[in-house]
């Protein structure tokens, strides 16, 4: 299906990219902290930013009502399908997203924690950071949202059905995770997890509200991981 073929191209392709400005920020010189990962960060969120921007435009040039449609707050108290399986009953995405963002973030604390708790940097070393923090989370879980939830749903929704959609999102959001954070099997499973929750909240509430919200939360639990890892190996 030719639908699918292009999510392809623009979801890969971005992924491609991404793996590419993350090169090129790595070996840029231009500074604005003795921290290397701040540095890194703030030229990396800029050209990702710039990344997601193009891929907006070509989504809106492929079906721009469904972007604009999905590209809002939408209904964040809409209701939530059934998944017996996770068990997700049919609530309202008040109550649901709500349980998922505690949950997903207590997870991914625990998670950050067993990795750099032989570290033992103080947290009160991150305050200095955390306004880092946050700009850099609240970008980049925009950028990703666009290119891996809206890359996936605005050029398949109407012609595939939302099962199939939340699965290749999924995919095409945990396997860069290889590479990433968390990374690994592990990171992967965690990130498509992930991904295919994000995806059916944006379909089932026409918005991006949630998957951003908790997107937002995970990615300052992981950076402030990253910020403390850093500080301490600087000593």
């Amino acid at each position: 299906m030719w639908q699918i073929f292009l999510v392809g191209c623009i979801v890969i392709g971005a992924t491609l990219g991404i793996f590419k400005l993350l090169q090129l920020a790595q070996k840029s010189p231009f500074a604005i902290s003795g921290l290397p990962f701040i540095n890194i960060q703030s030229k990396y969120q800029s050209m990702l930013l710039g990344l997601a921007l193009l891929s907006l435009l070509l989504l809106y040039v492929i079906n721009p009502s469904q972007l604009l449609a999905f590209l809002a707050i939408g209904n964040p108290a809409a209701t939530a399908t059934a998944v017996p399986m996770l068990g997700i009953e049919s609530e309202s995405w008040l109550m649901l997203g709500s349980s998922l963002t505690v949950s997903i973030t207590l997870f991914t604390t625990l998670f950050v924690y067993l990795q750099f708790r032989q570290l033992k940097t103080p947290l009160q070393k991150l305050a200095p950071y955390l306004p880092y923090v946050l700009l850099f989370s609240f970008s980049n879980a925009l950028s990703e949202e666009i290119i891996y939830r809206l890359g996936v749903i605005v050029p398949l929704v109407g012609s595939v059905e939302p099962a199939q959609i939340m699965r290749i999102s999924a995919i095409l959001f945990g396997l860069p995770h290889l590479r990433g954070m968390p990374n690994g099997i592990v990171g992967a499973l965690m990130a498509g997890i992930l991904g295919w929750l994000l995806t059916k909240s944006v379909l089932e509430t026409n918005g991006i509200f949630w998957a951003w919200s908790i997107h937002f939360l995970q990615d300052v639990v992981i950076f402030s991981g990253l910020v403390l890892g850093q500080l301490k190996t600087n000593k």
